[in-house]
């Protein structure tokens, strides 16, 4: 950044050298800025990029089954985003449309009341609602703004609360418009759902109507008597109620009141002498019916929607009985004849029909038959709707299929395939110029395969190699390359580029097998407990973990790992001293004690004395000298050295070495030096006047140890006695004699014990027995002037001892003593000479130690071999312990070298790592290098090696598996008879992957593919004709035949089979005779039509053909298949006739026959029939009875039919796909032929009614809880659901195939079906996984009308999963089927036994 600024400053500073740094800045980063190290002018690089609008997107599913819901699409600004400060696109990103606005059927709920009821028996927690609190429609009272909210009522209370922040797309915004919520925003809407229409019903109820087809009736009433009085019955179809009350007083207060029933005496407002006080709404039959409350001065019913019952208008009467003051109106239809309203099928023109080439037709408008005024059509439903008029439209284009690219045959070499890209395209015939399409809108034109056959070159390329490479490492996985050559298949070297296709194989690894590394085995625990110590590992030489050991020089001295390393745990515990105490005596020999704890840690923190190393506890207390006492015998005080204040020297000592047995009497010994103050080493003479430690002493290692038993009774009943018990030299829990268990540790075999106090007698102890500091006298102590006399009232007491301070090798106990009086007080006039002891030494028994066997043998026997000996922790008794008791231990080696002088012969193999295997599939072997080589690595002749087996250079190997040449059967002979050829596939295949390049397999190997066969001999076989026989017709064109036969050798004749059908002669062909003469031949008149009055006669009138030679044959007319040959004038066929006069001169008057309906097969011929007066006036007077039939069939000629797509393929030569006339069961239907450029063409129904129709399902959504079933079983958006059932689908159907055979419908054949959502869904099959209670979502839709087909009453549906529910319904006449299926999960199809069954209609 900046050096950009550097030279963006440089470039601009003569041009800005007159301006002011201010202007000069605003220059500089208005123009510019730094990208990628260089400077850009904004203006060129930072050009504004305005949004375009992406395509619109699929329309969503219709919100609502009916009553008008809506579906949406949305767009993105992406096509291009806006950029640099671009524009957003302007426009919708949203847009709506209406769907479903067919009315709901009667009694259904109201939309938003079914939201609302989707939270019955939800109380969200507010205080004062029932766990089983009903939720229905708050309409009054909420703002406008706030009319796409979902508020509920609470039903039989006014509380409401608002449960949704919007209606569902589709919901009426109020009960009083007909406009809809769409997006939370209430959009407009006419009375026919749809948005943005202007539709509105006129007073008589009529959506879109123009108020002529009703009449307003309105009265008063003004009588009144007690009870119920009816004002006025208003019928079923009535609209715009309005009725009113005045109070006759002025006030609110009125003992009138308005009040309704229905037909059946059943109360709907204020019956049973209940009056309602407030404004409410009543729904009768659907209708919402508005009531102003009786609180009010005037009382008011209004009503504009149209009622489906009659209602019965009621005042009450009480009180005073005034008369009351009804006024009321509203409108009734009009009673009319069926002709004051007709068809009018001039109306405007409706739109095209398809893009191009379609047709357009006039909207047939309903008008009045007085003054032809456009009224509704509803009006006119009662009567046929016309044949609507049409013409081309579009005709200056045309949409078809166009295939706009090839890609590369997918064979290089023979037969493959090959892709194409076909587009719909609108082509203009004036322009001559195409655009592209949907998809869609060449839906009605086959479209062509996307795939036809091809054939390659076979000029076959490849990658050629070179050898391998050596290995780029020995080991731990290298690299190998060689040399690469593009040939093809005729061997001709080619540049690389021709072979970029295919991949080359150049580099390889090789050398897998691991390098010899150092490996280290898991550390060994710290041998101590505390502090630092010193831990061991083994570390060897080999391949990997678990693999045998080498030879270290095979590993890289240098990276070695450590086989000794440190370890440290938490600090050791440690002795801790205080100052000494003051002497316990003021004058002579006494002593003093001082605090020892055992502490650890940084801060000092006390633990138990057991933590501590009990060998090494200071002394607590020491002998202390005070002046001598004035009356003490210098003979008897403890002098202390002159020189103890003086001392620079003493002796120091090691600790003692092991004893010199394992188990017995032994020596040991020890280091002894003398040190000065600073502990340097002194001359032994300096500590002369210090006792000599000894340097060896004698040391007992038991072979036993020592064991007790329970103690005896005290020996004495009170006072101090002595209790006895037994102990024991044992070695494995058996006695071995006493000598073999150390003396110094043997186990004290008597105590002493305290009993009861005695009366007056108490035991002294001897002299010799005191402990140390204790007065010899006490007559001569310096304190017996005060000395406490004891007496037999004060005794000492004692506790038990305590534990031993060490686990072995001696420790000491202690033990509690105090003076008691015989009340168990603590004081001091205990005798202190005889105070038992606190302290004593005590043993654990001795210490663990290591233990060793002998060497055994040595590995080798020259050039280094190694040998173990057993090295186990015991005790001194033979005791086995774990070996970490003995890790305070330096542990004696158990593995040793031996036999360290070389060999002889001490050369060895040496075994080079194994070759990659000699194939790259299949079974080879690999191959390695051995070598006899001296300790030194030398190589020595292979005789050296000759006292050691020679290693095998040689092992089998397997790669993956080889690929192999594979062949599918042999075709058929080419000829019937002679030689010809077999053909079969040849294919490279590999087990398990299927087909792989052909490279893969050796071509030397490949199986033929082609082989000569024989069939047998040919026999000659040839057509012979006979002689024509006589013309068929005697005048005009005709026919005539002959017999053609198939003949074989000798003149024999055999099947037609065996003969060339293309040169079979012909086997009739024209003739002509004279021509034929026509003439009107007129059978008799019928019986007059009337009996009175006049009436018609009848007579058929025939063009026949007259014999042209009248001598050949009788005579005899032939009837023509045309009239237009007969001379005109044609013969009129019928005549009037009057018989009698009528007495009221009234007849049928017949009109002319209409032409057929049909120009081949049977059809239909139409005439006017009326009734009319003998003047021609209009009557009617004519007898019904004898109504002469308006409608008579008529066939002019017979239809050339055919029984299936190939008979129409054959006969007629076509290889056109598309509608076709074929005869289905002894009826001519449109049958839709596919493919019709193979050999076995398909034939197809076109479902007339469209997509929208002919649908199949497997809805998607999952209830989280599948045993319920919200919404009374309706499908919602906002259901408690997942939408993750995988075999979901929704395919639309154009086409479906038919077996015109069984006339059963193809299910699984989707070739002219789109799935618009997930998988495809077979035709009439539907599913789910929405739930287990009988709640089926899944649906399907069939309509057959317009196809001449129906539903046969056997096909029945079956279902397929858990908890599967069926729901089918057809029409009457069996054209329409709807079905509902599912489970959980599951699904419904046609049975298979009959399938999906039609019958022609």
């Amino acid at each position: 950044m900046l050096l950009c600024l550097h030279v963006l400053l440089r470039s601009v500073f003569v041009f800005e050298a007159r301006r002011s740094c201010a202007h000069f800045f605003a220059f500089l980063f208005t123009l510019q800025y730094c990208k990628h190290g260089m400077c850009v002018n904004k203006e060129f690089d930072l050009q504004p990029v305005h949004g375009e609008w992406g395509p619109w997107g699929p329309y969503s599913v219709c919100s609502r089954s009916c009553g008008g819901g809506t579906r949406s699409t949305a767009r993105d600004c992406n096509k291009p985003e806006p950029r640099n400060g671009g524009k957003f696109c302007v426009g919708r990103r949203m847009k709506f449309r209406s769907c479903n606005t067919e009315p709901c059927p009667r009694g259904q709920k109201d939309f938003r009341e079914e939201q609302c009821s989707h939270f019955d028996g939800k109380h969200f927690n507010i205080n004062g609602l029932p766990p089983t609190v009903r939720w229905v429609p708050k309409y009054s009272g909420i703002l406008m703004k706030d009319r796409c909210k979902l508020f509920c009522r609470v039903t039989g209370t006014m509380a409401y609360y608002q449960l949704k922040d919007r209606v569902t797309d589709g919901t009426p915004c109020g009960p009083d418009t007909y406009d809809i919520c769409v997006q939370g925003l209430c959009r407009q809407a006419g009375c026919d759902h749809v948005l943005n229409s202007k539709a509105r019903n006129d007073k008589c109820g009529v959506c879109g109507g123009d108020n002529s087809s009703c009449k307003t009736l309105s009265g008063t009433f003004n009588d009144a008597q007690y009870g119920y009085n009816t004002v006025v019955r208003i019928p079923a179809g009535a609209t715009n109620i309005d009725i009113k009350q005045v109070s006759y007083s002025g006030k609110p207060e009125d003992d009138n009141y308005l009040a309704l029933s229905d037909n059946l005496s059943n109360s709907v407002l204020n019956g049973n002498f209940v009056v309602a006080m407030f404004k409410r709404e009543i729904t009768f039959k659907g209708t919402v019916i508005d009531y102003s409350g009786s609180d009010t001065e005037v009382e008011r019913i209004n009503c504009t929607d149209r009622i489906e019952d009659e209602l019965v208008l009621q005042v009450l009467c009480v009180g005073n009985l005034h008369n009351p003051d009804v006024r009321y109106s509203f409108n009734i239809p009009i009673e009319e004849h069926r002709e004051q309203f007709v068809w009018e099928p001039s109306g405007s023109w409706l739109d095209c029909s398809r893009i191009c080439q379609g047709e357009r037709r006039r909207k047939a408008a309903c008008v009045r038959k007085s003054d032809h005024l456009e009224v509704s059509d509803q009006r006119c439903e009662h009567l046929p709707r016309p044949v609507a008029a049409a013409e081309p439209c579009n005709p200056d284009c045309e949409v078809r299929w166009h295939v706009a690219g090839k890609s590369e045959c997918s064979a290089k070499c023979g037969p493959g395939y090959r892709s194409l890209d076909v587009q719909c395209v609108k082509y203009s015939l004036r322009k001559r110029q195409s655009d592209r399409m949907e998809a869609g809108a060449c839906g009605d034109a086959a479209k062509p395969q996307t795939r036809e056959p091809c054939h390659g070159d076979c000029l076959l390329k490849s990658w050629q190699y070179g050898a391998w490479s050596q290995c780029s490492k020995t080991c731990g996985r290298g690299s190998r390359t060689r040399e690469s050559y593009c040939m093809n298949n005729r061997g001709r070297r080619l540049v690389d580029s021709e072979c970029g296709e295919y991949q080359r194989l150049v580099t390889e690894a090789c050398g897998e097998q691991p390098c010899p590394k150092w490996t280290g085995s898991e550390w060994s625990e710290c041998p101590v407990t505390c502090g630092k110590g010193t831990r061991h590992r083994q570390v060897s030489c080999s391949t990997g973990a678990g693999q045998e050991k080498l030879s270290e020089h095979l590993c890289d001295p240098s990276s070695k790992p450590a086989s000794v390393g440190g370890c440290e745990l938490p600090d050791c515990a440690s002795w801790q001293v205080g100052v000494w105490g003051t002497c316990a005596v003021t004058c002579g020999h006494g002593y003093q004690m001082r605090a020892v704890r055992c502490v650890s840690g940084q801060y000092g923190d006390t633990v138990d004395d057991r933590e501590c190393n009990a060998a090494a506890r200071p002394r607590d207390s020491q002998d202390c000298e005070t002046p001598a006492c004035p009356w003490a015998s210098p003979v008897q005080s403890t002098a202390r050295p002159d020189n103890f204040a003086r001392i620079v020297t003493q002796w120091r000592y090691g600790s003692w070495t092991a004893c010199s047995v394992s188990c017995g009497k032994g020596t040991r010994e020890r280091y002894v030096s003398c040190r000065d103050a600073r502990g340097g080493v002194a001359d032994e003479s300096h500590c002369t006047h210090l006792p000599r430690p000894p340097e060896s002493s004698a040391c007992f290692s038991p072979c036993g140890q020592w064991r007790a038993g329970e103690w005896s009774p005290c020996s004495v009943t009170c006072g101090v006695g002595r209790a006895t018990r037994q102990v024991v030299c044992s070695n494995y829990h058996q006695p071995v004699e006493r000598s073999f268990c150390d003396p110094d540790e043997q186990i004290a075999t008597e105590q002493e014990c305290t009993a009861a106090p005695c009366p007056s007698v108490y035991s002294r102890r001897r002299s010799d027995e005191q402990p140390y500091g204790y007065p010899q006298d006490p007559g001569r102590h310096p304190g017996h002037s005060s000395w406490n006399v004891p007496s037999a009232d004060n005794q000492w007491r004692t506790g038990p001892w305590g534990a031993c301070s060490s686990t072995c090798a001696g420790g000491f106990q202690r033990r509690v003593v105090v003076c008691q009086d015989a009340d168990g007080r603590s004081n001091s006039y205990c005798d202190e000479r005889v105070k038992p002891d606190e302290s004593k030494r005590c043993d654990s028994g001795p210490c663990p130690v290591w233990n060793f066997g002998v060497w055994g043998e040595c590995t080798q026997t020259c050039g280094g071999g190694r040998r173990t000996r057993l090295v186990v922790c015991q005790r001194p008794s033979g005791q086995m312990l774990n070996v970490y008791n003995c890790d305070i231990l330096d542990k004696p080696p158990d593995v040793e070298q031996c036999n360290l002088q070389p060999c002889p012969g001490s050369a060895s193999w040496q075994r080079r790592p194994w070759k990659p295997c000699s194939v790259s599939c299949g079974r080879g072997t690999k191959q390695r290098e051995i070598a006899c080589v001296y300790p030194n690595q030398t190589k020595a002749e292979e005789g050296h090696c000759g006292h050691l087996p020679r290693p095998r250079t040689q092992k089998s190997c397997r790669a993956r598996r080889c690929p192999s040449w594979r062949a599918n059967r042999w075709t058929q002979c080419s000829v019937t008879c002679g030689v010809g050829v077999q053909n079969r596939r040849v294919y490279c295949r590999l087990k398990g992957t299927g087909q792989v390049r052909e490279d893969l397999c050796g071509a030397h190997l490949r199986l033929a593919a082609v082989r000569p066969c024989q069939a047998a001999e040919c026999t000659r076989y040839s057509w012979l004709a006979g002689e024509w026989e006589d013309c068929n017709a005697t005048c005009g064109e005709g026919t005539r035949s002959r017999k053609v036969g198939c003949m074989g050798p000798g003149a024999t004749p055999v099947q037609a089979d065996y003969c060339e059908p293309a040169s079979q002669p012909p086997s009739q062909q024209p003739c002509s005779g004279a021509p034929c003469r026509h003439a009107w031949m007129t059978g008799e008149w019928s019986q007059c039509s009337a009996s009175c009055g006049v009436g018609y006669q009848q007579r058929v009138a025939s063009c026949s053909v007259m014999p042209s030679s009248p001598a050949r044959r009788p005579y005899a007319a032939t009837p023509s298949s045309s009239s237009s040959r007969c001379p005109e004038p044609r013969p009129p066929g019928s005549r009037p006739c009057l018989l009698r006069d009528c007495p009221h001169s009234a007849h049928w008057k017949v009109g002319p026959w209409s032409k057929c309906s049909q120009t081949c097969g049977a059809g239909v011929m139409q005439r006017g029939v009326e009734c009319v007066t003998s003047k021609g006036q209009p009557s009617k007077h004519c007898r019904p009875a004898g109504r002469p039939a308006p409608h008579a069939a008529c066939q002019d000629a017979e239809c050339q039919s055919f029984a299936s797509c190939r008979d129409v393929q054959t006969r007629l030569g076509a290889k056109i796909d598309g509608e076709y006339y074929l005869k289905v069961k002894s009826r001519i239907l449109q049958i839709y032929c596919a493919e019709m450029q193979t050999d076995f063409p398909k034939e197809y129904v076109t479902l007339r009614s469209g997509q929208t129709d002919n649908y199949s399902e497997v809805y998607g959504n999952r209830l989280l809880n599948p045993f319920e079933c919200p919404f009374n079983g309706s499908r919602r958006q906002d259901c408690d659901c997942r939408n993750d059932y995988s075999a979901a689908g929704y395919t639309v159907f154009h086409k479906v195939r038919l077996d015109l055979s069984s006339l059963r419908i193809m299910i699984t054949d989707l070739q002219f079906s789109q799935t618009l959502l997930g998988r495809p869904v077979p035709f009439g099959t539907a599913g789910d996984c929405y739930s287990a209670a009988k709640c089926p979502q899944g649906q399907f839709s069939i309509n057959l009308i317009g196809t001449g087909l129906k539903l046969a009453e056997e096909t029945k549906w079956t279902s397929q999963g858990n908890y599967v529910s069926i729901k089918v319904h057809r029409s009457e006449d069996g054209k329409r089927i709807y079905g509902r299926c599912g489970g959980f999960c599951g699904k419904c199809i046609p049975q298979t036994n009959n399938g999906l069954l039609l019958r022609v209609h």
